[in-house]
């Protein structure tokens, strides 16, 4: 199986590009998706409201993601040292339920796994990737995408500081794609990228790669 991990900009693509990679019969292992599911447990909801507060509550009692957002992605201390706490009560569960969803790909013969990771390098998930590819887009573009999220571009830049540099994402990666055009522009350089992709790891006959390394990925966690 072959292990493809997908970093980029906030805004740049990512999801877009994983959803056609899905489309041609990848599977797709969100890890935001996976980290909500992880947020909606009683047990994290009730520590992140003691923790944080009251305020990041709806009127329901449950955490709004906007509210514990706007806590936590900022350019301070107390911000970064909230974003900390925060990672710690969420990354080593959604880790454990990432290798899971390889494993379990593995086992049913995928042909290729996405690992849609925002801190794929940070978190060590670039060694359980055969290849990884990097999508960015013009800060313009992501500007513009980012106003129908809610955000503005103060929220897109206070993103950006709390993850890698997009210069190093692009340098650790295999592949850049640039999606400043339109959806079919951007779909045909997936269609090609996919093409060679599958054809150069068409030989490979490790089977166990995958298995072997998103176990010392979870192990390392644990040390």
């Amino acid at each position: 199986m072959i292990v493809l991990g997908i970093v980029g900009t906030p805004a740049g693509g990512k999801s877009t590009i994983a959803q056609r990679l899905a489309a041609l019969g990848a599977t797709w292992i969100n890890a935001d998706l996976i980290a909500k599911g992880v947020l909606e447990r009683p047990e994290i909801q009730d520590d992140l409201s003691r923790h944080y507060g009251s305020e990041i509550l709806n009127k329901q009692g449950k955490i709004e993601r906007a509210k514990l957002a706007s806590l936590v992605f900022g350019d301070d201390d107390a911000s970064r040292h909230r974003l900390e706490y925060l990672e710690g009560r969420l990354h080593p569960e959604t880790k454990k339920l990432i290798t899971e969803q390889l494993i379990s790909s593995e086992k049913r013969g995928d042909a290729v796994a996405i690992l849609d990771v925002p801190l794929l390098f940070k978190s060590s998930w670039d060694r359980s990737c055969d290849e990884i590819w990097c999508v960015d887009a013009c800060k313009d573009i992501r500007i513009e995408r980012v106003k129908s999220r809610g955000w503005n571009e103060a929220q897109l830049g206070a993103r950006e500081k709390n993850q890698l540099d997009i210069s190093e994402k692009r340098r650790l990666s295999t592949r850049v794609i640039l999606n400043n055009g339109t959806l079919d522009e951007l779909n045909e350089t997936i269609n090609a990228s996919w093409s060679s992709l599958v054809q150069r790891h068409s030989t490979a006959t490790d089977t166990g790669h995958c298995l072997e390394r998103s176990a010392n990925v979870a192990l390392n966690d644990k040390s």
